[in-house]
């Protein structure tokens, strides 16, 4: 029997990247040969695997699949791995297996009553990555608080506990059938530390280094905030990985946790963070203990906080988004176009010309840029050379 993996959290410290990366391979191998399985627990008691698996993750915004939380187990978590247990079995007999949730990280009580683990023992290894709380509780409030409407100070008050990680590490540790629980560090290196961590081999499948549901530039999300239908809850986020993959715009979400809001998350985590040093992974100690975030709100004299409300996104960031945004409208349209029979049937920098001419009374340095994106597609073209021209001569003498 192969080793089983469960990934399982914590809420934003890179499931999702994790989850995007593992749903692009149908098998993986390992660094000494064996055969590794990504695997979703769906809805309809199904251990979904390979081709279906990553052609359904291609149908998704999110480009992931994950498994279901504890909550859609029906009629119970127990009865759920019983029912989906000879599937599981199987893959396991040939392959490792990876699975994950990240709401799994808060179920000990789940956990417990599941004798599926042990009566067929199985090998079984948590993982779990953290990130410095206050730095998860900023993210957190763009990700979900933001569109709660729930005042600051309600959301950093009731999000203490959620960054207490030793209390759940240490319970998920005490499961009898559980092998080891890897505590990881989120950073940059987040996908390769991971694939390290489950033994790929590396020079199969070279992990991206973009990350998956990062926060959003900070003028989208002020517009989410101008116009509330685009992100009406918490949890329609959608159209944050639609975004993303489309828009492929650079920036970070506003800061919004002042002094005391940091001061009072590292004081009530602070214990909870020196616990965590008889479960953290050896190797990430010693960067554990210097990373100051954990430990002294000092870390973030660097921070000004800005209002959670009431900002508008600026022209600039409105432009950048209007831009990205014809860019992507463009991209989509070439695709279509490759794919119809008929083939072309307009030259797509006649857009980007025409858009130019539109708004060059309002705003030339626009119209210039907008030129430009046509000469780019169809580079000496006589007519627009001669406008680009007479726009950058207008622009010095501004």
């Amino acid at each position: 029997m192969k080793k089983l993996y469960l990934h399982a959290g914590f809420g934003k410290c890179g499931s999702s990247s994790i989850q995007a990366f593992l749903s692009r391979y149908e098998k993986f191998k390992c660094e000494n040969g064996n055969d590794m399985v990504y695997a979703a627990l769906t809805n309809d008691r199904r251990v979904l695997y390979g081709k279906e698996l990553t052609q359904l993750a291609g149908q998704n915004h999110s480009g992931s699949i994950t498994s279901i939380p504890f909550p859609l187990m029906k009629p119970s978590p127990e009865e759920y791995f019983n029912a989906v247990g000879d599937q599981l079995i199987g893959l396991l007999e040939k392959n490792h297996v990876v699975l994950s949730q990240e709401s799994w990280s808060n179920k000990k009580a789940e956990w417990d009553g599941i004798s599926f683990f042990q009566n067929n023992k199985l090998e079984v290894d948590f993982i779990i990555y953290i990130r410095p709380p206050v730095t998860r509780v900023n993210s957190s409030w763009w990700q979900w608080g933001a569109w709660a409407n729930q005042e600051l100070d309600d959301w950093v008050a009731q999000s203490v506990s959620a960054v207490k990680y030793e209390k759940k590490i240490r319970q998920l540790n005490g499961l009898s059938w559980v092998n080891r629980v890897h505590v990881r560090l989120l950073d940059n290196n987040l996908l390769d530390d991971f694939s390290s961590v489950i033994r790929l081999d590396k020079q199969v499948h070279q992990a991206p280094h973009a990350m998956a549901n990062k926060s959003l530039p900070n003028g989208i999300l002020r517009l989410f905030q101008t116009h509330k239908r685009l992100r009406p809850s918490p949890h329609a986020s959608a159209i944050d990985f639609i975004l993303e993959k489309h828009l492929k715009l650079e920036g970070e979400a506003d800061w919004v946790l002042d002094p005391a809001h940091i001061k009072t998350i590292i004081e009530e985590t602070r214990d909870s963070n020196l616990a965590l040093l008889d479960f953290i992974d050896e190797d990430c100690k010693g960067k554990f203990i210097a990373d100051q975030r954990y430990w002294d709100a000092a870390a973030f004299d660097d921070k000004v906080a800005q209002p959670t409300g009431g900002i508008k996104p600026s022209y600039e960031e409105l432009e950048g988004i209007a831009l990205a945004g014809i860019d992507a409208v463009m991209d989509l349209a070439t695709q279509q176009m490759a794919k119809s029979p008929a083939g072309p049937s307009f030259n797509q920098s006649d857009i980007w010309r025409d858009l130019a001419l539109h708004v060059e009374k309002a705003d030339i340095e626009l119209a210039y840029r907008l030129l430009q994106q046509a000469d780019k597609l169809c580079p000496g073209t006589p007519h627009i050379q001669k406008k680009l021209a007479q726009y950058k001569t207008a622009l010095d003498a501004m």
